[in-house]
């Protein structure tokens, strides 16, 4: 991943953030409960911006920057991400067969001092058959965007983006996925010195 952070950071490591995803359902779940599992994991204190600020109705920008101030939120976390889906790539084909028959020879032989001829003839009959199954790669592509906002001035503290690319037999979770990203941009911040908390 790539990310890039503001020249005028605060003078303070953030603490403490509200996160907020944008992705399909099961995806922004997943991204979610990453987050709070990586913030835990470095001594950070991480909220899920729903839980703030229930989509139950729409509020006003005084009344998110009160909400996030008496929650102690430092910075919110904002992630979009877009998902491929599982793409499906042709390997080759597997053929496997059985064949099943029977030869019928007769033949000759003379022998004139150390020479011997043979002569041989004969039919063979038979029955082949088999089966041929296409071969099939799995992959699936997770593309994110990031930014961590200061909540009082709305200034774009960081902003990051990358990609995490996963393969599978026959599905690839979307765990695998969420967590690489999350963890990439938290190591990130951590670099930047943005994020407080142990590494």
């Amino acid at each position: 991943m790539q990310g890039y952070a503001d020249r005028d950071l605060p003078v303070r490591p953030i603490q403490r953030l509200a996160a907020y995803v944008v992705a399909p359902t099961a995806l922004a779940s997943s991204f979610q409960s990453s987050i709070a599992d990586e913030a835990a994991k470095r001594g950070i204190g991480a909220e899920d911006a729903y839980a703030l600020l229930p989509p139950t109705r729409t509020y006003t920008d005084a009344e998110i920057r009160k909400v996030l101030a008496e929650s102690g939120v430092d910075a919110v976390l904002i992630i979009n991400v877009g998902d491929t889906g599982v793409v499906k790539e042709y390997a080759g084909t597997f053929f496997q067969g059985q064949y099943s028959g029977s030869t019928d020879i007769a033949g000759t032989a003379t022998r004139t001092g150390n020479v011997s001829n043979v002569s041989l003839t004969g039919n063979t009959t038979g029955t082949m058959t088999g089966t041929s199954t296409p071969m099939h790669r799995y992959s699936r592509q997770t593309t994110f965007k990031a930014r961590l906002v200061d909540p009082t001035t709305a200034r774009n503290l960081w902003v990051g983006s990358g990609e995490v690319s996963a393969g599978g037999l026959l599905f690839v979770g979307n765990g695998s996925s969420a967590s690489k990203s999350v963890s990439a941009i938290f190591d990130d911040l951590r670099a930047k010195k943005i994020i407080g908390g142990t590494s």
